[in-house]
């Protein structure tokens, strides 16, 4: 992709997320909101992804070599104080949110409008032949403490239960849960 199609795509994909973590700030005064947004570590870390993937896409050679090195010095000491680690190679859709901030790592292609909470990794097993990262679609929640592990790919509206542990692919419209995760269609 090109450096003024990455800048667009990163740009709205910013205000989605934005749009994302505003519609989760509460109800009070404007104050209440305002210090959500200001003081929400998994705003923070998309905005710090988003930028990164524009610097990704820089073309001129020794400026983004620097930017990039700034860029991964800061991502390292988000991801220490938040324990929130995006894998600056993730494709990562508009509108994504994280609820809650603490050991989440995410490596892998996700859709527009997904959430997760705490404790979620996605990423490699590390073993066998789904040594890989998985594909999550559109508008899937996953929930604290699960993990979606190896090449697979998980389709549209799914929800992922608290603590599932899923290394098989889902269909879309499902609610998978268990370790391993077993799923089933939802209505």
């Amino acid at each position: 992709m090109s450096f003024l199609k990455e800048l667009k795509y990163q740009c709205n994909a910013m205000y989605e997320d934005g749009k994302a973590f505003w519609k989760r700030r509460g109800e009070g005064s404007l104050l209440q909101p305002l210090l959500y947004i200001l003081t929400c570590r998994g705003w923070h870390v998309m905005i710090l992804y988003r930028i990164g993937k524009i610097l990704y896409a820089l073309p001129i050679p020794v400026v983004s070599h620097l930017l990039k090195i700034i860029f991964r010095l800061i991502h390292f000491v988000f991801g220490t104080l938040y324990g929130i680690e995006i894998n600056p190679i993730s494709e990562i859709g508009p509108g994504f949110y994280i609820g809650h901030y603490g050991c989440i790592f995410v490596r892998g292609n996700i859709g527009k409008n997904c959430s997760i909470s705490q404790g979620v990794s996605l990423g490699s097993k590390g073993a066998g032949k789904s040594n890989g990262w998985p594909t999550l679609g559109d508008n899937i929640y996953i929930g604290a403490g699960a993990k979606v592990l190896g090449a697979i790919h998980i389709g549209d509206n799914v929800v992922v239960g608290a603590n599932a542990v899923v290394t098989k692919s889902v269909p879309a419209n499902s609610l998978a849960v268990g370790v391993p995760a077993i799923f089933k269609t939802r209505q």
